[in-house]
């Protein structure tokens, strides 16, 4: 790339995104011409615009909530992953084969997630537990599907678990009930949480832990009272933001096709957000 390069976060709302902090501490690890700058964008016409923005000059974005679904429409072409998903979180600008600049979408959550438990020193079990069955849900799912691992989906809509298992062709997925939880985590070594309870404050039951591993996607305070309530039944756990950065990295792989230095950003991350795994 020629020129400062320009990257940013798309999403409503973007203010608390980590994002530029990130990708701004790789550039200046890494003496990397660019900025990157958080973009909200309004619901009425997000993937006009998320399009736009190829020809505005962006070489790359990150995309977060509402917007990935948009994303996805926006996109020229897309991965395997973000099909198999349904959403896309990193646009890539390409030229098309008449010339025109077009992104293309991929998805980085499952990858990111996959890192989160590596970076932990966290032994992916042959089996775990997941609970929620949205957009998130689908990421993890992927990635433990990748993996190789049976999984079992606690959902309050059976409904939206049932869509998510067929969309993702795994009619072996066990789909059960959210009051079933407590229950079902008793069988499993590794439960995810990928709902958002935290955000006004719920909690979700859970068994006593043993030394069993409970991850939260969420990282601040909207992951505190689970991660909370799980450390005092005796779980380990884990937060969000080593996939926050493993996710954040693979899409400057994408970008720039160097690899970032995931620990030190992680490290500048609980520091910046006072928080431990």
């Amino acid at each position: 790339m020629t020129g400062t390069s320009l990257f940013g976060v798309v999403g409503n709302p973007v203010k608390h995104s980590l994002s530029p902090r990130i990708h701004q501490f790789w550039y200046d690890q890494l003496s990397v011409d660019a900025r990157y700058v958080p973009l909200e964008l309004a619901e009425t016409s997000p993937a006009a615009d998320i399009q736009a923005l190829a020809r505005a000059g962006f070489s790359g974005l990150n995309v977060t909530l509402p917007h990935k679904g948009a994303a996805t429409a926006a996109a020229g072409t897309r991965s395997n992953a973000v099909d198999a998903i349904g959403a896309a979180n990193t646009l890539v600008r390409r030229t098309d084969k008449s010339g025109q600049l077009v992104w293309h979408a991929e998805n980085t959550d499952h990858s990111g997630f996959l890192w989160s438990l590596e970076s932990a020193g966290i032994k992916v079990p042959e089996r775990a537990l997941i609970i929620g069955a949205g957009g998130a849900a689908r990421a993890v799912v992927f990635g433990l599907m990748k993996a190789g691992i049976d999984l079992e989906i606690c959902n309050r809509t059976l409904s939206s678990a049932e869509d998510m298992r067929d969309h993702l062709n795994c009619p072996d997925m066990g789909i059960f009930a959210l009051d079933e939880l407590e229950r079902l985590a008793g069988n499993h070594s590794l439960v995810v949480n990928t709902i958002s309870l935290g955000h006004s404050g719920g909690l979700l039951p859970l068994p006593e832990g043993s030394g069993r591993q409970f991850v939260d996607i969420s990282y601040g305070k909207a992951a505190e009272g689970m991660l909370s309530q799980a450390k005092s039944k005796g779980w380990n756990t884990l937060d969000g933001l080593p996939m926050l950065v493993g996710q954040a990295a693979d899409a400057f792989e994408l970008w720039f096709d160097q690899s970032p230095d995931r620990e030190s950003v992680l490290k500048a991350c609980r520091e910046w957000t006072g928080t431990t795994a």
